[in-house]
């Protein structure tokens, strides 16, 4: 467990895998609150770390991270991203966003193409789709009409029992635990859930600026976010592919199609880095059979 001062708020990270292979960037999902990446860290970590040096970090007013009085939109939370790679010496990552982390993701690839080697988008949207921004902006709503009713208190709890209905319940610990660290940082969660009411059409206008291969995995039974908006993803981004898991919920990085999520996202590394093993191969043939055609030395 490590932490640093990063762009303005006291960041929990962890890095696992050898620090010479290529960096992978994994942004966890959720509008504030709950564990961050823990639960994406004990279901992928492991095996994504035997062939990536894989980045986890938890976003503000998430998991062991602060929570600032602001910085949450969108922009600011890319740039969270890179002061992290910065800090840890790393150049260049293929970027992977999951929920709520599929935007950041996304700004990041939009605002620092250099430092982008692919980009994965996992169930995520861009936000744009009214209707999808209509059920957040309802969800705030909802939560600051019961501050104001029941109380900061009572009003977390119910927030929490209404998006998972069966964790009080299941795991009574668990649920009084992020009960009470999501009342310490609720501000923080309202903040974070206006961020992403306000992209607007601010990343859906700019998905044909992507040109780093892009792969986005979406389960056809997904009932937070539907899967018409991976499929409206691809059509907006030159060349990205994307794999549909037949029957599969929301949370796919820890669900119960983690474990296919996980090979579609290494079969797109290798075969993304086998193109560009192809094209610098490619490259090289041109340049050596000009050498020759002009007489020059190889």
């Amino acid at each position: 467990m490590a932490f640093a001062e990063i762009n303005g708020y006291r960041m929990h990270y962890e890095v696992f895998g050898d620090a010479t292979t290529p960096a992978l960037a994994l942004i966890h999902g959720g509008l504030g609150g709950g564990d961050g990446a823990k639960d994406t860290i004990d279901r992928q970590a492991g095996a994504l770390s035997e062939g990536y040096r894989c980045v986890f970090y938890d976003r503000r007013a998430c998991g062991e991270s602060d929570t600032p009085a602001d910085g949450y939109e969108m922009v600011n939370c890319a740039r969270d991203l890179r002061e992290l790679l910065g800090h840890l010496g790393i150049s260049k990552a293929h970027i992977l966003g999951s929920s709520a982390g599929g935007p950041i993701a996304t700004q990041f690839a939009l605002d620092y193409p250099e430092l982008t080697d692919t980009l994965i988008l996992i169930n995520t949207m861009s936000y744009s789709q009214e209707d999808q921004r209509e059920i957040r902006r309802q969800e705030l709503r909802r939560l600051k009409e019961r501050i104001a009713s029941v109380g900061r208190s009572a009003a977390v709890e119910q927030a929490i029992a209404e998006r998972f209905p069966q964790m009080m319940n299941d795991d009574p610990e668990r649920f009084a635990r992020i009960a009470a660290e999501n009342l310490a940082r609720i501000d923080g969660i309202a903040a974070t859930q206006q961020a992403y009411l306000d992209i607007g059409d601010s990343l859906e206008s700019r998905l044909s600026e992507l040109k780093m291969p892009t792969l986005v995995v979406h389960g056809d039974a997904d009932s937070r976010i539907p899967v018409e908006c991976g499929r409206s993803l691809v059509s907006g981004i030159p060349g990205a592919e994307l794999h549909e898991i037949p029957g599969a919920e929301h949370g796919l990085m820890t669900n119960e199609a983690a474990g296919e999520t996980q090979r579609i996202i290494l079969d797109f590394l290798r075969r993304a880095a086998a193109e560009v093993e192809e094209t610098v191969k490619a490259r090289e043939r041109l340049r050596v059979g000009r050498a020759e055609a002009a007489g020059e030395p190889r």
